[in-house]
């Protein structure tokens, strides 16, 4: 569930520099699958790799967009 993390906040770049807007609901596909593989963990017991997922999954798109901030510019 991390690497759909990754893949579904790789999706919300706009790699053609196009300027066409994303969807708002792909924005919360990051933290669904961080919230899903929490589930997923929890329900094996694997309670630490649960919290990482979580939080992976909340904080991904804020650190996206701090990075792309940094490397483009506002």
């Amino acid at each position: 569930m991390l690497a759909l993390v990754i893949v579904s906040m790789l999706a919300l770049v706009d790699w053609k520099n196009t300027g066409v807007a994303k969807p708002l609901w792909m924005f919360f596909l990051p933290m669904a699958f961080g919230m899903a593989g929490s589930v997923v963990a929890v329900s094996k017991k694997a309670y630490g790799w649960a919290l990482i997922s979580a939080i992976f999954g909340i904080v991904a798109v804020q650190i996206m967009n701090v990075v792309i901030t940094l490397i483009q510019g506002p």
